[in-house]
């Protein structure tokens, strides 16, 4: 669940994904609602499948905010009246099968991580989803790291600018602010308020998106996305050096606009990061696109599900 679109992957032991749906996201909805609307999601997949509720195993979703290592929501920017809420005691027992709520992004992180084979894993991975907000997630030999209280990974609140724009949040200069699609199309509708340019007055955001303005050249639009590569090279640099990472996972809707986003925040993180650091990290789009988060629910369920059969053996 993103803060505009929810995604939802049927998967069979395997891994495979067998039915796929995504919905617009109700950022208004109570939290008995939202339940509501993940059972609803999940009769879908069954019935686009063929499936009956009795063979499916697990669930896993995904959730734009905080989650605590009890795996309560704290909070969230996106989905302001939810506060303290235990969404997991909300929704299983209208599954009635294991459940297992995380953060949108640190499921993101292990879809994507799914998609590597065992042998080539890498010890620390960082994730970022670049959509209605900056979400972040690290992960030390495959385990989410959560910090005393979850807030671990909180890259888009890392200050690329103490001088800078208002967040969200409101502090100045957070990542948020720069490299969000919100933040990035923002920018881009100011850029064009004020500049007069033959392409940018045939291309509205609000019609075509973002990514098709940049791809026809639009260079209003290529202005605000390089605003967003440089913010992302500062915090990206700043986590390379303390964490040492061996891949950076780029997803959401920023990161579809594929090389001519990837390959100069690469490039940037080279030249600002420490030496030693920068020559190990590589910076993926993530694997499955905007279902990596999706995926990656699934594939947490699945082990849940795993151990669940071990338990009762």
């Amino acid at each position: 669940m993103g803060g505009t679109k929810t995604a939802a992957v049927l998967l069979t032991d395997a891994g495979q994904v067998v039915a796929s749906i995504t919905e617009p996201t109700d950022r208004s909805g109570s939290p008995k609602e939202v339940a509501e609307f993940a059972e609803s999601l999940v009769d879908h997949l069954l019935r686009e499948a063929s499936c009956s509720r009795d063979l499916l195993k697990a669930v896993g979703i995904g959730l734009p905010g905080l989650i605590t290592p009890d795996r309560i929501f704290r909070d969230s920017i996106i989905l302001p009246a939810w506060r303290n809420v235990d969404f997991q005691s909300l929704l299983q027992p209208r599954l009635g099968i294991p459940l297992v709520v995380d953060n949108d992004t640190t499921m993101a992180a292990l879809g994507h991580m799914a998609t590597i084979p065992k042998h080539q894993r890498p010890r620390c991975l960082v994730c970022l989803t670049l959509g209605t907000g900056v979400g972040g997630a690290i992960l030390l030999d495959g385990i989410p790291l959560r910090g005393i209280d979850g807030t671990a990974g909180q890259v888009g609140h890392t200050v690329v600018d103490p001088a800078g724009r208002r967040c969200d949040c409101g502090n100045l200069g957070c990542l948020n602010a720069y490299a969000s699609g919100t933040a990035i199309t923002a920018r881009y509708l100011e850029l064009r308020a004020d500049h007069t340019a033959p392409m940018s007055t045939k291309i509205a955001a609000e019609r075509v998106g973002l990514p098709q303005a940049i791809s026809q050249g639009d260079p209003l639009a290529r202005r605000a996305l390089d605003e967003a590569i440089n913010a992302l090279i500062v915090a990206l640099s700043g986590i390379v050096n303390v964490l040492n990472p061996e891949i950076v996972v780029l997803g959401g809707g920023v990161a579809g606009i594929g090389k001519a986003f990837i390959q100069p925040i690469q490039i940037g993180i080279s030249d600002l990061s420490f030496p030693a650091p920068a020559q190990r990290v590589r910076v993926h789009q993530a694997a499955h696109g905007p279902m990596t988060g999706a995926v990656g629910a699934g594939v947490t369920a699945a082990e849940l599900a795993t151990r669940a059969d071990s338990d009762a053996l």
